[in-house]
């Protein structure tokens, strides 16, 4: 349906199903936007589906701007409909917006709120009311298109827009430092599990390229932690740069992580966003810590076989590992960690990871972990983030397993990258139906 209307938007300019001609002037056909990458969608007509609405129209800069069709999807405003004009991601000039319950406002909109001259109809018969419209409530009533009848209580109830979030994911890039703070649900009804992490995020290194919004990356992970894996804050090891030195790094693993585990009963979380690289030729892997020397690999890195083996020997109930780093030889930019290190091909083998461990890294192979200065996390972290606070639990479900999160997060990462010009494919390696997130 919405292929539908979208035809009809750009072959006559108008929204003729509803018999109304817009205060706008007919406009040239825009091109039809290109890439997977919205917030470059500038100047064109482009079709956007989200599990909570989908939109037809005009795009400049990444946002709804010009004419569109917009309908919502999501459980709790299924049904509702407008179409008409948008700017900067909101409703504004003329528009026709339809409740799914039958009433129906048509009139004139501004940054999201019905605004100007404007009539409210509605489905149960009742007399619409017409008039001068002030941020979605009717400041001067036109008498002669209300009934006399008509209660002065039934005008005060035509706010029935539901304190919509008005920009509607409009801002489809907008930078991830806002929307995870401002996404995120107080899940008040989550148990507190008997869980611990140690969590690492290096963006400066000593010696090597920055690691873009690793720090970032690392510090929103840990609030998701809390918040929807039930971890207890006093249960979260945190160490960003200079504080994840090679030496604080082990004594985590060591000593503070056995601290916290019940044997058979706690739920270990380990998470990593920085470089990480492979040594020649015996392909062992290395996660970079803060004052590692690539040219004494073995004795300034953190061998990943052995901290998962670590891990393996501590008799928690399970482990997780999220791996935002690759060993490609490259940065997140694409600058080489090592003055012509050129980018190895890797596979892992699952069959050497011991039971109970989950392995999810951020890339495949040869490839780059990359971040987007739009996102201003990398691109694996993004999509994790979201997945834990959104995305995943739109199909309903109490909880959360691994395989359906590792899908959503997988789908959306490489996709992205694409729309990069890139490949980022990430990997997971262990128990799919191990239950993530408990709603």
């Amino acid at each position: 349906m919405i292929l539908y209307r979208l035809r009809l938007l750009i072959l006559v300019s108008l929204i003729c199903n509803i018999g109304i001609t817009y205060a706008q002037s007919k406009t040239s056909a825009l091109p039809s936007c290109i890439g997977h990458v919205i917030s470059q969608w500038d100047a064109c007509r482009g079709i956007l589906d989200e599990s909570t609405y989908s939109y037809a129209g005009d795009f400049a800069n990444g946002k709804f701007e010009g004419r569109g069709i917009l309908e919502f999807t999501g459980s709790q405003y299924e049904g509702d409909y407008y179409e008409g004009e948008f700017k900067n991601g909101l409703k504004h000039g003329f528009g026709v917006y339809k409740f799914s319950n039958g009433d129906k406002y048509v009139g004139q909109y501004q940054s999201g709120q019905r605004h100007g001259q404007g009539t409210y109809s509605f489905a149960d018969g009742k007399p619409a009311v017409s008039g001068l419209w002030s941020r979605n409530k009717l400041q001067e009533k036109d008498l002669s298109a209300i009934n006399a009848n008509s209660s002065n209580s039934r005008v005060t109830e035509i706010d029935l827009e539901k304190k919509k979030i008005e920009t509607l994911k409009a801002e489809i890039n907008q930078s991830i430092a806002e929307y995870p703070s401002t996404a995120i649900n107080n899940n008040t009804n989550l148990v507190q599990k008997d869980a611990v992490a140690i969590v690492i995020g290096i963006q400066n290194y000593e010696r090597l390229p920055v690691a873009n919004y690793a720090n970032h990356d690392a510090v929103q992970f840990k609030e998701y932690l809390q918040r929807y894996l039930g971890v207890n804050s006093a249960n979260v090891k945190l160490l960003l740069n200079s504080q994840a030195q090679r030496a604080e790094i082990l004594l985590a693993f060591k000593y503070w992580l056995p601290a916290h585990i019940n044997t058979g009963k706690t739920d270990v979380y380990i998470y990593f966003s920085g470089h990480g690289l492979q040594q020649e030729p015996v392909k062992q892997q290395y996660l970079l810590p803060y004052d590692v020397n690539t040219d004494l690999l073995n004795e300034t890195g953190i061998n990943q076989k052995s901290i998962i083996q670590e891990l393996s020997s501590l008799g928690a109930k399970s482990v997780t590992v999220f791996l935002d780093s690759c060993y490609s030889g490259s940065s997140r930019k694409g600058e080489p960690l090592i003055q012509n290190q050129r980018a190895v091909s890797i596979k892992v083998n699952p069959d050497v990871l011991p039971p109970g461990i989950n392995v999810f890294s951020a890339s495949s192979k040869g490839q780059t972990a990359n971040s987007d200065d739009s996102l201003k996390h990398g691109v694996f972290s993004y999509f994790l983030l979201k997945g834990l606070s959104e995305e995943a639990a739109m199909n309903g479900n109490k909880n959360i397993s691994l395989g359906d999160f590792v899908d959503y997060v997988t789908q959306k990462t490489s996709k992205y990258a694409l729309g990069m010009h890139r490949q980022q494919d990430p990997e997971f390696f262990g128990d799919r139906q191990q239950v993530l997130v408990f709603r």
